[in-house]
């Protein structure tokens, strides 16, 4: 048995499920016209509400148009009319509401069913750091998509009475009140479901649906630490059987940790650009011809999905590779170090919404190892204070160099390679910032001696504000929710104080 064989069937998959089948044809569905695409999700309830608004505006006083041309052949008013099409408006977006969420349990099926297969597979995935976290948010999405189609199911309900009843007495205007509010309120349920989409046809599905929790604060293998924070706990733990079969075709003499981070610069390199035969012959310098094909070629791990998840960490961390983009072009066109006898870098976001990633480079090019103290200080960002001491070892080899390197040749003389053995044997600090107010703001950051001379500071300013489209989208989900219910309510006490004759 082929080992990528093994591989795949001990990996928590439900691909030939038909739970995933009718997931998947949903899910095209959905991204097309239901909840992206045309958004149909949210262009039919606003519609309605918009043609329901005209139908109360215009009862009892028909425009002059409609009254001479119109209602003699049709037999009904204009506000009656509206009604019957805001009604069906309504039950089209139920229809469509109830697709959407029929996709979403479809959705959570398949993430059930995943982690019992890997408990079968005696896979402990649900203990792995961030699965919690990211099974709450599953389940909030669904409470919240059964809420918003409960409001709308309502909704209909009371405009088909309304329908009956009419508007022009005080029973068919409460109802109507009442269903106008239900509807208000399901679009802003509906509006709050958008952050956090989920799915199990598309191999990155949940990563929308997982927040990292925690991170290393000293990355030691750096790119493979900075990865696995950001994948899901399904997706992580099929990284870790992949690496543990591509480690099984190390070439010899190839120590397993360098060669782990030489694969993942070198899809770095190629999701900036480089072509697919360079990084084939890149591969081939550390792994076997097996090994290349269980990397790429392996069903779970698609070099398409190398490559998102490469741009979903670079989302999320921009700041790390802007650091190791401004290391690996120092390399290139051979520029010195910023000290003489260490390499430091440090870099953050230059626009801050919920945390700033703060990440600091040193690695020691001296022959002796070198103590040093890390700190960060900003009066706009909690912690105010940071200090880490830092034993710098001697780089194993000779890793920089101050002469211009090509980007990729033969053996470990070129960028790749420097670049690899640099962030392998350097240390790489990473610390989160948390904002305490909007606006400029400003972080410090030095490197002293453990007397605490200055050995290089920098200064970096920051913008802290909030992210446009989630601030947009939760504003009008809250409005949205707050008007409805305030809506609802109004129509149930004028419906209570008919009844009771006050």
């Amino acid at each position: 048995m082929l080992v990528s064989e093994t591989v795949e069937s001990s990996i928590p998959s439900v691909l030939e499920s038909p739970l995933l089948e009718r997931e998947r044809f949903l899910l095209s569905i959905d991204d097309q016209i239901l909840s992206s695409g045309l958004r149909l999700t949210l262009l039919l309830p606003i519609f309605s509400l918009f043609i329901l608004l005209g139908s109360w505006a215009y009862e009892g006083t028909d425009p002059n148009w409609w009254e001479s041309s119109i209602e003699p052949s049709l037999g009904q008013s204009f506000s009656s009319s509206l009604l019957l099409l805001g009604s069906i408006v309504g039950l089209g977006w139920l229809l469509v509401l109830g697709m959407h969420r029929y996709r979403i349990s479809l959705s959570h099926a398949a993430f059930t069913q995943a982690i019992k297969f890997s408990q079968e597979q005696h896979q402990s995935i649900e203990a792995l750091h961030g699965y919690d976290g990211m099974a709450h948010r599953i389940q909030s999405q669904i409470r919240l998509h059964s809420l918003s189609f409960t409001s709308v199911i309502l909704g209909c309900t009371g405009l088909g009475f309304v329908l009956l009843f009419g508007l022009d007495n005080s029973l068919g205007r409460n109802i109507f009140i009442m269903s106008w509010g239900l509807h208000m309120l399901a679009l802003g349920l509906h509006m709050s479901t958008r952050q956090h989409r989920f799915n199990m046809v598309n191999k990155s599905g949940l990563l929308d649906a997982f927040e990292a929790p925690v991170h290393p604060s000293t990355l030691e293998s750096v790119f493979d630490d900075m990865i696995r924070t950001q994948l899901d706990p399904l997706l992580r733990s099929k990284y870790d059987l992949l690496m543990r079969t591509v480690q099984s075709h190390v070439k010899r003499g190839v120590k397993h940790d360098f060669a782990r981070e030489k694969i993942l610069m070198t899809l770095y390199r190629h999701y900036n650009g480089m072509d697919s035969k360079t990084m084939k012959l890149e591969f081939e310098e550390v792994i076997k011809e097996a090994g290349i094909q269980v990397l790429l070629d392996e069903d779970s791990f698609s070099l398409e999905l190398w490559l998102q998840l490469i741009e979903h960490a670079r989302t999320q961390c921009p700041a790390f590779f802007r650091l190791v983009d401004r290391i690996e072009q120092d390399m290139e066109f051979g520029r010195p170090s910023a000290l003489k006898d260490l390499v430091f870098e440090v870099d953050l976001e230059n626009v801050v919404t919920k945390r700033a990633n703060l990440f600091v480079f040193m690695h020691n090019l001296s022959k002796k190892s070198k103590t040093v103290v890390f700190r960060v200080q900003s009066p706009d960002f909690r912690p105010h204070e940071i200090a880490m001491r830092y034993e710098l070892q001697p780089g194993k080899e000779v890793w920089w160099s101050s002469e211009s390197l090509p980007i990729a040749v033969e053996g470990n003389e070129d960028v790749l390679g420097k670049m690899t053995g640099l962030l392998k044997d350097g240390t790489m600090a990473w610390q989160t910032l948390l904002p305490e107010r909007f606006g400029d703001a400003t972080v410090s950051v030095r490197l002293e001696e453990p007397s605490g001379d200055l050995l290089i500071g920098r200064q970096i300013n920051v913008n802290v504000r909030n992210e446009f489209r989630t601030r947009l989208r939760r504003s009008i989900s809250v409005t949205s929710q707050l008007l409805g219910s305030l809506i609802i309510g109004f129509g149930a006490v004028l419906e209570l104080l008919d009844i009771f004759n006050v």
